[in-house]
């Protein structure tokens, strides 16, 4: 492939990725809000309900009817905090990851061999091969 080719296939390739990172940041985001209200109205709904099942089904005190409610808080807090900081890279991540990587190095392979076929064309390429080429003819004189 052309260096031209590749350059715009590892760009393409990186679009992908940076796309969806964007859009696994904001499913991240969106399951961290979506927590958070849960919590915040099922907490605030369930609390009184929670501290009077304590105190009468329990026999707790006032106070640990409160950290019963507290530690059930908590729970969910751990629960959806850990949903919300999970993530991991998709299998088309991960796939667009491979396939720039794959370009990159073809792009650098062929940049160094367009260059190196610049240098063998150009006038130092052509000065160089008819001197080695003298030097061959030398070398085959002497053993014929």
């Amino acid at each position: 492939m052309k260096p031209l080719d590749l350059g715009q296939e590892v760009l393409s390739a990186q679009g992908q990725i940076l796309s969806r990172t964007a859009l696994r940041v904001a499913r991240r985001a969106a399951f961290g809000v979506v927590a958070l209200t849960f919590l915040f109205f099922f907490v605030i709904g369930l609390h009184g309900l929670l501290w009077a099942l304590c105190l009468d089904v329990g026999g707790f005190s006032h106070v640990k009817a409160a950290l019963c409610v507290l530690g059930f808080d908590l729970l969910f807090v751990v629960i959806f905090g850990a949903l919300a900081a999970w993530s991991i890279p998709d299998m088309v991540t991960i796939e667009a990851r491979i396939r720039r990587d794959r370009k990159l190095n073809e792009l650098k392979q062929a940049i160094a061999l367009s260059t190196l076929t610049g240098l063998l064309i150009g006038p130092i390429g052509r000065g160089m091969a008819g001197s080695l080429l003298s030097v061959f003819k030398s070398v085959l004189r002497r053993k014929g």
